[in-house]
């Protein structure tokens, strides 16, 4: 082979790992893959994604909490919690009353978001779990929303998983979910605004709304159906009570 033809073949195989473990977090290998790298880059992950607080309590807190109004104490479950984003916008923010559970597969996201839950001494508002998205440890209408961020695409099927974030979510209770639309590195694993709405739909979800949010990604609301009765689930007494999931 000529040098050139090797250098060429090189920059091949490294466009390609880059892609699969990188730009696609390991989905084409598996959901064990990609638990593995967050597992490996769990301590660097904030520093990664460089989350905007001031941002992110604008358009996704503050949003959240106004849909439930006038309810300020919800319970709520976020899935794929990952360092513990979501958990702790809402344990921040001086409007809310309630408790977040987060959960995700990753051992060691979890281990960084109990750490910054520690500092920050959120235990009261945040407890969190380790678990599987495509099988909630959780029973039916458990919540008054749900959260999944950023994640359906890295799911190995993001229609069972959102059927299971709307079996745990009470009737009227709130899905706050996104979707990518940047499609160009991931094909075969995103959603067209058509055809997640319809997959919504059959998991009994209306009032389905798609919003503008960040370059890749639009945010998704949606009700489930029914009326407005109390959640059957309360907020855990303590963190330990869910410790035992991890």
């Amino acid at each position: 082979m000529s040098p050139l033809l090797f250098l060429l073949a090189g920059a091949i195989a490294c466009f390609f790992i880059w892609w699969l473990l990188i730009e696609t977090e390991g989905v084409y290998l598996g959901k064990r893959a990609v638990v593995w790298l967050y597992d490996l880059y769990a301590r660097r992950y904030d520093r990664v994604k460089q989350f905007d607080d001031y941002s992110d309590q604008l358009l996704l807190a503050q949003p959240l909490l106004d849909r439930l109004r006038p309810q300020v104490d919800p319970l709520i479950l976020d899935v794929a919690t990952g360092a513990g984003r979501l958990p702790m916008l809402m344990a921040r923010n001086g409007r809310f009353e309630g408790h977040v559970i987060g959960l995700d597969h990753s051992r060691k996201m979890l281990d960084v978001a109990e750490s910054k839950l520690r500092q920050e001494r959120f235990g009261e508002f945040i407890s969190l779990a380790r678990g599987d998205a495509m099988d909630l440890p959780f029973p039916d209408g458990a919540f008054d929303a749900v959260a999944c961020l950023e994640s359906l695409e890295f799911f190995p099927d993001a229609e069972a998983a959102l059927a299971e974030l709307a079996r745990v979510l009470r009737p009227g209770g709130l899905l706050l979910t996104s979707n990518r639309i940047d499609t160009r590195w991931m094909p075969g694993r995103t959603l067209s605004r058509p055809r997640l709405a319809q997959i919504l739909t059959a998991c009994d979800m209306l009032s389905i709304e798609f919003e503008a949010w960040e370059e890749d990604y639009d945010k998704v609301w949606a009700r489930k159906a029914g009326g407005t009765e109390s959640r059957i689930a309360s907020a855990p007494e303590s963190n330990a009570e869910w410790r035992s999931h991890r």
